[in-house]
């Protein structure tokens, strides 16, 4: 009880400050008005996050978590190509995050700001993210349609050549051509690992 009682605070707490900050930004947000929005005192706040920075990188961590879950529920999915599978796990956090600094005049604040840590406290979420693309190939492998020797290193490459694609300054700022770009990428990648003699209607849609 006690434990499910701090999980409801903290997630109350990092809710507040996610609203808060995607109006207002990370800049005009103090702790104290989290606090009241959370409905619990100042010192409350810094006994389950360390400062603001701390607040927005759990912001960021929480979308980092759905993304993992939607991701592991695409590559499983028995009715996609491998093609369709890969597209849609690259682009889909891409598009949704370009819609929330669309719609959230504060969001492209949040990023900015705690932009010198991203990495270091991002990195385990972007390993697992990794993982799920390498399991995919790793699919098309054991299907002979693939022959990817290293299927981490080909999936931390596709996450690579679709970097350019994040906010706050995407290479394509508009959305409904950020799908369209990462297929092309993905069917020139696969291209590149398919196994001699698959054939590419299996692989592309």
């Amino acid at each position: 009880m006690a434990r499910t009682l701090q999980r409801d605070i903290r997630v109350k707490i990092l809710d507040a400050a996610r609203d808060r900050m995607h109006h207002y930004g990370f800049k005009k947000t103090t702790i104290d008005e989290i606090a009241a929005d959370a409905g619990v005192g100042k010192g409350t706040v810094y006994l389950y996050f360390d400062s603001k920075e701390d607040l927005a990188l759990a912001i960021l961590v929480q979308f980092k978590e759905r993304t993992i879950l939607r991701m592991q529920d695409i590559g499983r999915a028995p009715d996609k190509t491998l093609s369709s599978k890969l597209t849609e796990m690259l682009s889909f956090p891409i598009i949704e995050a370009q819609e929330s600094c669309n719609t959230n005049s504060g969001a492209v604040d949040i990023i900015m700001s705690v932009r010198p840590h991203i990495q270091s406290r991002l990195r385990p979420y972007i390993e697992h993210e990794t993982a799920v693309i390498a399991e995919v190939l790793e699919q098309g492998n054991q299907q002979g349609l693939l022959d990817v020797a290293d299927t981490m290193s080909a999936a931390r490459t596709l996450k690579y050549m679709v970097n350019g694609f994040w906010p706050p300054y995407p290479c394509i700022p508009d959305e409904q051509s950020v799908e369209g770009a990462i297929r092309d990428i993905v069917t020139l990648a696969i291209r590149g690992m398919r196994k001699p003699g698959a054939r590419e209607q299996n692989l592309i849609d």
